[in-house]
């Protein structure tokens, strides 16, 4: 007798509640939710069953939802709740009580790496070299200068998606510092991150778990074609989600090019080093600066990044030969085989 296709529930997250959440209709005819699109897609072609469900505040009707169906894997794009990334990590949480297997890093993981100060302190213990920084807390906000050396760059501590970054977050001075510090503690309500800025180019590795080998990802690179070499490239919010503004400074991502095989051998084994530090699982990008003489910068992780059709990890997945359907086929299996893998070793335990 022939198994039966494997139940793949897909959760994401609604800004608002929507009634069609349930069908995956509403997903594959709506082009704004690129990623969602594209991996329902991929998972009906791979002959999956396919189920989706979702999120904006309902917990019961999730916690129902998975209950009813019995799903054997749950892909997790789920990076909200009522609208706040803040709770991802608590989302995750939820699916691991639930005991279905569940695609991408685990709750600690995500939590963590919304903290990009402690991320750079672990890959700092590493001997990864990260830029000069000092966190300050927006309760108790108070500034004092620290070691590091101008231009410095002022961000919000646990934002994502380059949330709070402009160009007025690079400061030439300590009384400009104090006061971007001060605004985006104030307002925008976050801890503050400051740290050096480097003056380089920006390369993304992504990091993928295949067959239990976790290997990396050809690197992306940053681009502005029509920025002045000496001006500062900053991947603001406009320059990640403005279509305009990309095109006035003709921003793209593409394959890096240049590197050499000593660059490249160390932005390897170093992204699998911060990969495997940080606890994440499944797939993850890791963001790099290059200083003048080539040497690399750990910015931050990101794990679960985007996954459409024309986002770098799926890009950088295909350019190493991976083609899309194979690589959310991976996705998923490396969170069955890590199931099984956690199972065994209670067991054992």
């Amino acid at each position: 007798m022939a198994r039966p296709p494997l139940r793949v529930l897909l959760i994401y997250d609604l800004p608002e509640p929507v009634s069609e959440h349930d069908d995956p209709r509403y997903l594959i005819d709506h082009d704004d939710r690129p990623t969602e699109r594209d991996v329902v897609r991929a998972i009906k072609r791979l002959g999956f069953e396919l189920h989706i469900h979702g999120v904006f505040n309902d917990m019961p009707g999730l916690i129902s939802k998975i209950l009813s169906l019995k799903p054997d894997v749950i892909f997790n794009l789920c990076e909200t709740y009522r609208g706040s990334r803040s709770y991802e990590g608590d989302i995750a949480s939820l699916l691991e009580l639930s005991g279905v297997p569940y695609t991408g890093s685990r709750p600690a993981a995500l939590h963590l790496c919304k903290d990009k100060g402690t991320t750079k302190k672990i890959a700092g213990w590493d001997n990864i070299r990260v830029p000069a920084f000092k966190m300050f807390t927006r309760d108790d906000f108070k500034f004092e200068p620290f070691v590091a050396n101008f231009p410095l760059i002022v961000k919000p501590l646990d934002r994502e998606a380059s949330e709070g970054i402009s160009k007025a977050s690079i400061v030439h001075d300590w009384t400009d510092c104090e006061e971007r510090a001060a605004w985006v503690a104030h307002k925008l309500k976050s801890d503050v991150i400051v740290e050096e800025f480097i003056h380089g180019r920006e390369v993304y590795i992504g990091v993928i778990n295949r067959n239990g080998i976790i290997e990396t990802l050809p690197p992306r690179e940053l681009f502005f074609d029509n920025l002045e070499k000496d001006e500062p490239m900053i991947a603001t919010y406009k320059a990640k989600w403005d279509d305009n503004y990309r095109a006035r400074w003709g921003i793209s991502t593409s394959r890096a090019a240049s590197l050499s095989k000593a660059q490249l051998e160390m932005l390897s084994s170093q992204s699998l080093k911060i990969f495997k530090s940080l606890g994440l699982r499944g797939y993850a990008r890791i963001d790099w600066r290059l200083t003048t003489d080539g040497v690399p910068v750990f910015l931050e992780a990101n794990p679960n990044p985007a996954l459409s059709h024309d986002d770098d990890f799926a890009k950088a997945a295909k350019s190493s030969g991976i083609q899309y359907q194979e690589l959310i086929s991976d996705i998923i299996a490396a969170s069955l085989a890590e199931q099984q893998l956690t199972s065994s070793s209670r067991q054992a335990g």
